[in-house]
């Protein structure tokens, strides 16, 4: 097989200001290899924790495209401005990516992660207005700008984990696939669950592609058990499966040895793989 040589073209970071959030997100977008060379639109790829995630996931799509694995895609970081306080990074983190002020989950593991916490962040609150941000402002301006087609997926880790799970129950059509690594899916004391049932009791379907990603090691660090992000993501996969869903593809993986940071790589190098595979119509 000949290697591709070219990559990504990542633009100059911009930053927008959305309604009802209280601070501007840094957006990055990366271009395909392919893209100036022709007029054809491609599907978008939604990264959340822009300084965190975006270079990750660039540098993947840049090898996975040259080993032919993936399609080519646009991808698009928005996040919180990487702050230098530590801190207030990620409470800008839990306020945009959790939907109530009380952001840790129910029970045991809620009450030992606060225990836990040297740095516990303000509440959550703003996950409601971060989606509209991210789908009915800065894709509007974005695509009169670039060319994207009408697939769109999202990405997330740990809490924005939780962010993308709360866009697949809260607002199914607002993209069409998933990636959650390490998600913090029993957050907002179970919101998630009770979103679910919800959907459950008035949907016979969900059109959606889910992948979900976690590290065995996870259940190792206290603060990682109490946040319940192996044993969430077991249930709801179980549930969504359980539900029979016919244009539902969920895939659920749990990688040995892996730790809450470590496992990111592995959920997204197969999680792409998964949501996007390559096919000579992508290529």
């Amino acid at each position: 097989m000949a290697l591709r040589r070219h990559t990504y073209q990542v633009l100059p970071t911009r930053r927008m200001q959305g309604t009802g959030v209280p601070w501007p997100h840094d957006v990055r977008v990366a271009l395909p290899p392919s893209y100036e060379h022709g007029d054809r639109s491609y599907p978008v790829l939604w990264v959340t924790d822009a300084s965190l995630s975006f270079p990750l996931t660039v540098g993947l799509m840049n090898w996975l495209h040259t080993v032919q694995e993936v399609a080519e895609l646009i991808v698009i970081g928005v996040g919180a401005p990487d702050e230098s306080d530590p801190a207030e990074f990620g409470a800008r983190r839990t306020h945009d990516f959790y939907a109530m002020p009380r952001w840790v989950n129910a029970g045991l593991g809620g009450t030992h992660m606060e225990a836990l916490s040297s740095e516990r962040p303000t509440g959550g609150g703003g996950a409601d207005a971060m989606l509209s941000f991210l789908v009915d402002e800065v894709r509007q301006r974005l695509a009169s700008e670039f060319r994207f087609d009408d697939d769109h997926g999202l990405v997330g880790f740990s809490g924005g984990g939780h962010f993308v799970g709360f866009a697949l129950l809260s607002r199914p059509a607002a993209f069409g696939r998933y990636l959650a690594s390490s998600p913090a899916l029993s957050g907002c004391e179970d919101l998630l669950f009770t979103l679910e049932a919800d959907y459950a009791a008035t949907h016979d379907d969900l059109v959606a592609k889910v992948f979900l990603g976690a590290g065995e090691a996870e259940l190792t660090d206290p603060f990682v058990v109490a946040a319940d992000i192996v044993g969430s993501m077991t249930r709801m996969a179980q549930l969504l499966r359980l539900r029979d869903y016919p244009s539902l593809e969920l895939t659920a993986r749990l990688y040995p040895r892996q730790t809450h940071g470590s496992a990111l790589s592995y959920a997204l190098n197969e999680g792409l793989r998964t949501l996007y595979p390559f096919t000579d119509s992508w290529a």
